[in-house]
């Protein structure tokens, strides 16, 4: 069985963040765009670590570490998520709140597009 591609899914959200942010900066619009690369930072860094967490052990032998491995990638991701947004309207100033959130939940929509094409 091969590992899921979560590292190529956070890429992707990555780039295209990185994008909208380009070209918000661009055009004259810094504090949204830095916002916009936080929101997508927030959700695809996180995934990440999920992804290399969960994933670390397969194969029916494996099967309590793996689940293990599930409940431990999930509390850290939910932690890591909680942690980063304290940590951005606790220090980001001036940022974009609406902007910031609407990135978040764009880029959990791109990843649950990509899972459901890999599906397939």
């Amino acid at each position: 069985m091969t590992k899921p591609p979560v590292l190529r899914i956070a890429a992707v959200q990555l780039l295209l963040v990185s994008l909208a942010s380009a070209v918000l900066h661009l055009s004259g619009k810094p504090v949204t765009a830095l916002s916009v690369f936080i929101g997508g930072a927030l959700c695809a860094l996180p995934g990440a670590y999920f992804g290399r967490r969960a994933f670390r052990d397969s194969g029916a032998r494996a099967a309590h570490r793996v689940v293990g491995n599930f409940y431990r990638a999930e509390t850290g991701k939910f932690i890591l998520t909680m942690a980063g947004f304290a940590a951005v309207f606790a220090t980001v100033k001036p940022l974009n709140a609406a902007a910031l959130f609407i990135s978040y939940v764009l880029c959990v929509i791109v990843h649950w597009i990509m899972v459901a094409r890999m599906v397939r």
